[in-house]
């Protein structure tokens, strides 16, 4: 299916000037710049390239937290729906933007996002039933029968399910491939290797930033798409953002595999295109290493065999680890910074950044060009946390 484009007004009538890169004596300057090369900053900047903005993404280098997720976009089984109304607006509003991002992804960089819709969850024992019963609002409640008729592969230990249609997932390395194609392809720019060590942004004329190298970067507006990493690059209150550290392993796709997103109490596992099944995922809070524990990947595996007893004769293919951005209330960051118009949070996505990616990324792009605001995002506000009193 194809992305039809939207008419673009001109660069006078947004206040800003398209197309706009250009350096010297060591300085680049670009309309917005966008620091990390996530999901979310990679999306951010194509969507503004697509609306005729000069957008430079920089990518420290540094893991991502896209390349260790799973990629289920699930709003309907995610705790997000608990945190609020907005919150869960968001994320539906984000999920039905995915089917045509994915086949606009597809034509401007020429990589299947391995998009897949419907997510089953299940019940093996009384409790995880009662609870499908009590709130059911994500899906479709499904007896055993119902269940096995979606997955015969599943263990008949199953007492029921909920399913989920129009949720499903993609694989978030293919993603943050096809974004970075799809944003120099459309006109943006990509530097790479390049950590930002300050961001100096008044009230009058253009922010500036200073890279580890000692090269200065001019831009009108500075979005800050760093996940948890945030080093000293902004003023959030200590504690706002915090990494929760994440484990999850591949096993290869053996006959009685799932066929689609199915989530236990246990693990979760997600079949993908190229012929992985990611099970995952561990949570540890407070904790920057990328190492992986042998025990907590071995309860996953275990927790997946348990569902699908075939999956005890799949070879592993790989186990990583990665960490989460998170926030105090469990809502992302998104826009203006309090202490300067020109700085644009993006961040604090927690185990929802690559479902979120496409509303928080219009939601830059409205920040930026003055179009169309999303007024969901005041909830997002890092005002908040003064609220909270966030130490």
């Amino acid at each position: 299916m194809r992305h039809p484009r939207r008419a673009k007004r001109t660069p006078e009538s947004r206040g800003i000037v398209a197309r706009r890169f250009w350096g010297a004596h060591n300085v680049i300057r670009s309309d917005v710049l966008i620091i990390g090369g996530g999901v979310i900053g990679l999306m951010s900047g194509w969507l503004l390239a697509r609306a005729g903005v000069a957008a430079t993404v920089i990518d420290s280098g540094m893991p991502a937290a896209t390349d260790a997720a799973a990629g289920m976009l699930a709003p309907s089984f995610e705790g997000s729906l608990q945190q609020g109304a907005a919150l869960a607006e968001f994320s539906r509003k984000s999920l039905g933007r995915w089917p045509a991002l994915a086949a606009a992804l597809y034509e401007r960089s020429g990589v299947d996002c391995d998009f897949q819709k419907g997510v089953l969850s299940v019940a093996f024992d009384e409790g995880e039933a009662a609870a499908f019963e009590k709130d059911h609002d994500g899906g479709l409640l499904l007896r055993r029968e119902e269940v096995l008729a979606l997955e015969p592969a599943l263990s008949p230990r199953v007492l029921g399910g909920r399913f989920a249609a129009d949720d499903g997932q993609v694989d978030p390395r293919l993603v943050r491939v096809a974004l970075a194609r799809a944003l120099l392809n459309d006109g943006g720019r990509l530097l790479r290797g390049k950590k930002i060590v300050a961001v100096h942004a008044g009230e009058n004329g253009p922010a500036r930033v200073s890279t580890e190298g000692g090269e200065t970067i001019e831009a009108g507006h500075v979005v800050i798409a760093t996940g948890a990493r945030l080093d000293g690059l902004t003023r959030l209150p200590p504690g706002a953002v915090f990494p929760v550290k994440g484990e999850a392993l591949a096993l290869g796709r053996v006959a009685g595999s799932p066929m689609r997103v199915v989530r236990t109490g246990r693990a979760y596992l997600c079949p993908k295109a190229d012929g992985r099944v990611v099970v995952g995922a561990t949570e540890i809070e407070g904790d920057w290493s990328l190492t992986t524990d042998a025990a907590r990947i071995d309860a996953l595996r275990k927790g997946a065999c348990a569902a699908f007893s075939a999956l005890s004769a799949a070879p592993e293919i790989s186990r990583w680890a990665g960490i989460r951005p998170s926030t105090r209330d469990g809502a992302p960051i998104i826009g203006g910074a309090a202490e300067a118009e020109r700085v644009i949070f993006a961040l604090g996505h927690y185990r929802n950044g690559v479902l979120l990616a496409p509303a928080t990324a219009d939601a830059v792009v409205g920040a930026v060009t003055g179009e169309g605001a999303d007024p969901l995002i005041a909830a997002f506000s890092a005002a908040r946390f003064n609220e909270l009193g966030v130490s």
